[in-house]
Formats: C-alpha cells, sequence, structure tokens
C-alpha cells in the first residue's frame, strides 16, 4: 500500500472538487451500475446503502445542507487489487440552517472502473454529524437511547 500520486488520488481530488459543483458534477464520476455505502449511517436509522438513482436523491438533499465544504490532507492508498484504493481526508463546512462548523474525517474504499467510481465506502463518525445538525442535546439522547448490542 502506497501513499502517493496515484489515478486514484487524482479521482478523489475531483470527486472532493465535485461535492461543490452540484449532484449532476458527482454522479458524472460514478459508472451507472456503480454502488454507495456509508456503513455508519444505519446505526442512525438512515439509509446506507445507495443505488444511483438513490445517491441522486441523497446528493439533491444533502449538498445544500453542506455548501462549500472545504477539503484537507487528502492521502489516497493504492492498494495490489488493480484500481482498489483506501483514503482519508478531513472535511469542513458551516451548516446554512444552525451556522454550525461541521468538521469531519473520512475513510473511504473505493475502486475504479473503466476510469470512474465503480465502489464508494464512506466511513465517518457518527457524533459530529448528530452534533452539528441535532444539536449536542438530541444528539447525546438519541446516542443514549441506542440499544447497541
Amino acid at each position: 500500500m502506497t501513499n502517493k500520486e496515484n489515478n486514484g488520488h487524482q479521482h478523489m481530488e475531483a470527486l472532493l472538487a465535485a461535492f461543490n459543483k452540484g449532484t449532476d458534477a458527482v454522479l458524472n464520476l460514478y459508472n451507472k451500475d456503480a454502488t454507495v455505502t456509508y456503513p455508519y449511517a444505519a446505526s442512525l436509522g438512515k439509509p446506507f446503502f445507495f443505488t444511483m438513482d438513490e445517491y441522486k436523491k441523497h446528493l439533491d438533499h444533502m449538498l445544500g445542507n453542506m455548501p462549500g465544504i472545504s477539503w484537507t490532507g487528502l492521502k489516497v492508498y493504492e492498494l495490489k487489487e488493480e484500481d482498489s484504493y483506501w483514503a482519508e481526508v478531513h472535511g469542513e463546512t458551516s451548516i446554512p440552517n444552525t451556522s454550525a462548523l461541521y468538521r469531519q474525517d473520512y475513510v473511504i474504499y473505493f475502486t475504479l472502473k473503466n476510469g470512474k467510481f465503480s465502489e464508494y465506502k464512506e466511513f465517518w463518525n457518527v457524533l459530529p454529524v448528530l452534533k452539528t445538525l441535532l444539536g449536542s442535546e438530541e444528539a447525546q439522547r438519541i446516542i443514549n437511547n441506542k440499544n447497541y448490542n
């Protein structure tokens, strides 16, 4: 596994930039049969697996809540499997309806096929999501009411 400028790095830079350009810009970087997974979203009772049609609906809703997100510290690690990568990046944005600063560190597994994203799994910490979007008290209430067996 190496962290150097590679094909995956270029694709991740393009994707991160596309998040600030809108849904169509993001979807243009994916194959039609690609899948997107947010494994931790299930713990919030939210959808965690998306086809491209479902991902379009998700992006149409989410991108407006995270305008002008800035990305720093991108590292992309090329794996031995062809066109397979792990990436890590930090993102920050101000949430419009609360003016709260949302900060998140992301770890992403992705594969490319025919020069586009084919599989995309984004891992993140649910606590900053809850605190920023719902406020600290509501976030703690949700966490306290979860039954993790």
